[in-house]
């Protein structure tokens, strides 16, 4: 199977596997940035998205306030040109998000089969590891919260163009850096950008792809690397133009230690969500991740993790194309580490781009792995049960997407430490006209958090609500 097949193959499987999204409605900030969006009814509103933050405003003075720090005129009109050929369709709002994962999918695979018959003792067994690593980035449940919410195409926009800026890097640096692929490079880098912030971390990706690779001649590195940077740089430009800081940020006027700390547990966090993706969440809130004090188990994780990539990058022994990989998961997330103050201080979407990383690691590792076994039916066993796990794993967490209330519900179930999914549903539960289930969730957010001056509150309002006049 050469790298092209292995391409369709993962492409897909990524998109069967999101394809039970097509039965969900909108979600979340779908409602504000989507539904409520009438900017988005016109193809003649595009020019304004790029002079514009994110969201145009909309979603009350809070969603303001936050969303002028972005600038995603890219993926805005991307929703724009959406909204004009599919109304208010969710399942054609879904279907695109599913196409989106799948291209970024096959961009995935395409790029292993190139970086791995640089670091793999025979290029012949390269497509062997695009095709493990294809498909673990095709079902892995770290990803169904960018597929499942129709405002999330923005992370996988901006994915799907940094992938392919990454490919085309690859294709310079082997075949030479032609005047065309350059532009294709810039061009695909910033447009990354203006589709997400995460895109920032192109640069360091390609430099990883020039220091940790076997052989290169210096010339066509330095200029895709070049081009890359002017992308990004010409983005950067663009965007600091528009946006303003955000008051509201997840930490405040925290320490810079308890920051540190905090973020180291969070990366621990991320190395749960990709070995053993079981608690998924939609919002990872103060009382998931609540701002460390001291050193904490997660935050021990995330230190022991990021010392075994140091060892398994430094180690001769582990293929380069491995190495690389390992190095994307730090680097790809760094512009989501809190070194720009953020209003989230973790989410699942954000390991997106910085999973391609992972997916390469494991291509690489299993295929070594494989061609030194002497029982490679056992391997393909083994394998075909991670996929068959992975997959229902992805299928289930798709289903709690179903609509804001099963996904609060999810939410409610999975992480009994919060009380947010509990506070949302109380307001649905009001807007529908159910009183009696909006008193039944806030009495089960006063037992979860005694005390609390919020849920005492709500729990006021609401008996204030219904009480006779």
């Amino acid at each position: 199977m050469k790298g092209g097949r292995a391409a369709a193959v993962s492409a897909l499987a990524a998109l069967l596997v999101a394809l039970p999204a097509l039965r969900n409605g909108f979600a979340i900030d779908d409602r504000y940035l989507i539904v409520e969006n009438g900017a988005l009814a016109s193809l003649s509103s595009i020019p304004r998205f790029f002079v514009a933050p994110w969201g145009q405003g909309l979603g009350g003075a809070g969603y303001a306030t936050v969303n002028a720090a972005y600038y995603r005129p890219l993926a805005t009109s991307l929703l724009c040109l959406e909204r004009v050929a599919f109304g208010l369709r969710p399942w054609a709002w879904h279907l695109a998000s599913a196409l989106l994962h799948a291209g970024c999918t096959a961009l995935v695979a395409l790029l292993i089969a190139r970086i791995a018959s640089r670091g793999i003792v025979s290029p012949k067994e390269a497509p062997r590891a695009a095709l493990v690593g294809g498909l673990l980035f095709a079902l892995h449940p770290v990803h169904t919260e960018a597929i499942a919410a129709a405002c999330y195409q923005t992370t996988l926009l901006s994915a799907l163009l940094a992938l392919g800026a990454l490919v085309v890097f690859g294709r310079a640096l082997d075949e030479g850096a032609t005047p065309r692929r350059l532009i294709a490079i810039a061009l695909l880098a910033a447009g990354a950008l203006l589709a997400k912030e995460e895109a920032a971390a192109l640069p360091l990706l390609g430099a990883s792809f020039i220091l940790l690779s076997r052989r290169e001649r210096h010339r066509p590195a330095l200029l895709a690397f070049a081009a890359l940077a002017v992308g990004t740089g010409a983005a950067f430009a663009a965007r600091s133009l528009v946006v303003v800081p955000s008051g509201l940020t997840y930490f405040g006027a925290a320490p810079r230690s308890a920051i540190a700390l905090t973020m180291l547990g969070v990366f621990g966090l991320y190395g749960e969500l990709l070995l053993v993706p079981l608690r998924l969440c939609v919002f990872y809130d103060w009382s998931i991740v609540p701002i460390a004090d001291g050193f904490s188990m997660q935050a021990t994780e995330g230190v022991a993790i990021l010392l075994a990539l140091a060892l398994l990058i430094a180690w001769r022994r582990v293929p380069r194309a491995a190495a690389m990989g390992l190095a994307w998961l730090p680097l790809g997330l760094l512009p989501v580490m809190q070194l720009v103050p953020i209003l989230n201080v973790a989410a699942e979407r954000f390991l997106y781009l910085p999973s391609a990383g992972v997916a390469l690691a494991a291509g690489a590792l299993v295929d070594r792995a494989v061609a030194a076994s002497a029982r490679p039916r056992a391997w393909a066993i083994g394998l075909a049960l991670a996929g068959a796990l992975l997959t229902a794993r992805s299928v289930t967490r798709l289903s709690d997407w179903r609509d804001d209330r099963t996904l609060d519900r999810a939410t409610a179930r999975d992480f009994p430490e919060t009380i947010e999914p509990l506070l949302n549903l109380a307001d649905l539960d009001e807007q529908a006209g159910d009183r009696a289930a909006a008193e039944r969730d806030l009495a089960e957010a006063e037992r979860r958090q005694p005390g609390s001056s919020l849920v005492a509150r709500r729990i006021a309002r609401l008996r204030e609500a219904i009480a006779p006049r």
